[in-house]
């Protein structure tokens, strides 16, 4: 039994971590590779070799996209390319304006039409990188970033984008080299230090990204996501007080954020202050009605405390937006269970939670559910 609570604390503890590490991910792209190389002014300067018609095409096609018309933009934008198809900055802005519709394959496919026509032009590249991490196809981006850098080895952002690619792919060793590069051209580059942390943090070398991390924090005191970084680093080494003030002064930082007082319960939880727990997960709530999460955390502490009408009405919840969450279903018919309610509604929040735990191959899922089904049919 002490060994099950042990392992139980361990497992509370490092959920926090995956899931901040899975949202910095996520975030990763927009904090490394910024703003695409092309705008609209660029297209506009297009080599219009005196054709009149194509001179009026790029100036409605300015207009369009200073209105926010990006969709009738581009229309006119291929109707430019149609009329020069020599012409590679005409594919780049066309390029760049599908990357603005989130159409990230089909603005690799017209950045990689403006090489064929410039193949030395290392803004292109760059955006074809940029577009390629955004498909995740993160060897290409990688390649495409390589490619930037021979051409303008200048580019820091290039570098950074490079050292997504290869965090991306599990290259933990390649990504702490390049951040390190960066570092050596500009010091005070604090979103270099804190992806480095993150970097070192996947290559178990806790001590040396707390310490980079630390770095990231006094290079940028105000910024709440390298404080959450540093959270996990030092939930990591096993330092929880030194990371629910990380997360704290995150939230003091971003006070808004539901996803930080996510965390800051998560914390709370593996600490065992549920009263804490829930209000943090409450707060999450307030700021982030559709964060599925806390309100199956809040259901289970729930569970626990034996709350049964309020485990029910929160795991309905979850349920209602994650109907695909076998845990929901599973825990939602231990709480009628529980309350002593009907046994045909748990019966088929079970039967429903076994269908979904053999759906997604967890078998240990499948086993419990199974189980508590017999005992409930006895």
């Amino acid at each position: 039994m002490q060994n099950s609570r042990t392992t139980h604390t361990k497992q509370a503890v490092y959920k926090p971590i995956r899931l901040i590490v899975s949202s910095i991910l996520v975030g990763f792209v927009a904090t490394a590779t910024p703003q695409m190389a092309h705008s609209v002014e660029v297209i506009a300067q297009a080599n219009t070799q005196s054709n009149d018609q194509l001179n009026q095409l790029l100036e409605q096609g300015r207009e369009l996209v200073d209105a926010g018309k990006i969709d009738e933009a581009l229309l006119v934008y291929v109707q430019a390319a149609g009329l020069d198809p020599s012409d590679p900055k005409i594919y780049s802005g066309i390029a760049y304006l599908e990357a603005l519709r989130g159409n990230y394959e089909a603005a690799a496919k017209f950045y990689r039409d403006a090489l064929i026509l410039d193949p030395q032009n290392a803004d292109f590249q760059y955006g074809l990188a940029y577009s390629l991490v955004k498909i995740e196809d993160y060897q290409g981006a990688a390649d495409a970033y390589r490619k930037a850098i021979s051409l303008k080895p200048d580019n820091l952002n290039a570098y950074l984008g490079l050292a997504v690619s290869f965090f991306r792919q599990g290259d933990y060793s390649s990504a702490v080299k390049t951040y390190e590069m960066v570092i050596a051209s500009d010091p005070n580059n604090w979103q270099a230090y804190a992806s480095m942390g993150m970097a070192l943090l996947r290559q178990e070398n806790t001590p040396k990204a707390i310490e980079t991390l630390r770095q990231a924090a006094t290079l940028a005191p105000n910024e709440a996501s390298v404080q959450i970084k540093l959270g996990v680093a030092l939930l990591r080494s096993g330092d929880q007080p030194g990371a629910i003030a990380a997360f704290e002064q995150a939230a003091a930082l971003s006070p808004r954020d539901g996803e930080i007082q996510f965390q800051i319960a998560e914390v709370l939880k593996a600490q065992n202050d549920l009263d804490g727990a829930v209000e943090a997960y409450q707060r999450a709530l307030a700021f982030n009605p559709n964060l599925v999460e806390a309100d199956a955390a809040i259901g289970e502490i729930q569970l626990q405390r034996e709350e049964y009408i309020g485990a029910i009405v929160s795991f309905r919840r979850v349920i209602d937006r994650s109907p695909e969450n076998a845990n929901a279903h599973y825990n939602l018919a231990m709480a009628i269970k529980g309350r002593g309610g009907r046994n045909q509604q748990a019966i088929a929040a079970l039967e429903k939670a076994i269908e979904l735990f053999e759906k997604q191959g967890d078998t240990e899922g499948v086993k419990k559910a199974q189980e508590a089904l017999k005992e409930l049919k006895r």
